[in-house]
């Protein structure tokens, strides 16, 4: 592991190296500028980093990266991904609520091939911020006692868009 080497006499220097130690921070999932006096981000006052200082809270700022993205750009996006061919044909079933075994089934696919596929929609699901299927709450569990899910209206319409 690199050691970290400031000169504390020269300005830039220590410009420098505030900012490794605070993007080493960042990357390990700790916040450089803790809670300080008055709520201001540490003892020095607010830094450039801090979202609470933008005047609103972090529900209200501007979602950054993918989710930040448009519908259609989020999905084109998407359409590049191998899971892409389940989106479109879950897209392309009609509007009837299913649990993950009817999907299978719907789509042809082997048995719990939809369950795994819903684990990796997760991982894109929150990197775009996004809901492929989500839960049906008056469709009722089907006979094995799963639960149903329907694709989002609007999702739906811009991915059989997108599919034609």
């Amino acid at each position: 592991m690199p050691y970290l080497m400031i000169n504390l006499d020269d300005l830039s220097d220590c410009q420098r190296g505030h900012r490794q130690l605070g993007g080493r921070l960042h990357r390990a999932g700790v916040d450089p500028l803790p809670e300080g006096r008055e709520g201001r981000g540490g003892p020095c006052g607010p830094g450039k980093r801090g979202k609470q200082n933008r005047g609103g809270d972090q529900q209200d700022a501007v979602k950054e990266g993918p989710a930040g993205l448009p519908l259609k750009q989020k999905l084109n996006r998407i359409s590049k991904r191998g899971v892409w061919r389940f989106v479109a044909g879950i897209a392309k079933l009609d509007e009837t609520p299913r649990s993950l075994a009817e999907l299978d089934e719907a789509l042809s696919l082997q048995p719990n091939k939809m369950r795994s596929t819903k684990a990796i929609f997760a991982k894109l699901e929150n990197r775009f911020d996004i809901r492929f299927l989500k839960l049906a709450e008056d469709a009722g569990d089907d006979a094995a006692g799963n639960p149903r899910y329907i694709m989002p209206p609007r999702i739906r319409k811009f991915v059989r868009e997108m599919v034609v």
